[in-house]
């Protein structure tokens, strides 16, 4: 089995962090298992990255993601329109 990989932005998204807290992160050396791909940029692996380095997935959102009420008034329409990123987070739960 493929063990899921996240984009930056996906890993911030599933998270509650900011790009650049991840950006920062891996600089520090804290996800060792990043790799970088040419299409997709930084893939950080989920388990031996954003877990192994403390992050929490389905966290709670950092200052930098819209609120969930400023999207018409429905909690979580903004993961429908973050290009499948619901999805992801799906495939993330049944990882786990």
């Amino acid at each position: 089995m493929t063990r899921p990989m996240l984009t930056r932005r996906e890993a911030a998204t599933a998270c509650g962090v900011s790009r650049s807290t991840i950006r920062r992160r891996r600089e520090a050396g804290d996800l060792p298992n990043a790799v970088q791909d040419e299409a997709r940029g930084w893939l950080i692996p989920v388990k031996e990255g954003l877990l192994a380095a403390g992050f929490r997935l389905n966290a709670p959102a950092g200052p930098d993601v819209p609120a969930a009420d400023s999207a018409a008034g429905t909690g979580g329409h903004h993961q429908e329109h973050g290009h499948g990123q619901g999805d992801d987070v799906a495939v993330l739960r049944a990882e786990l």
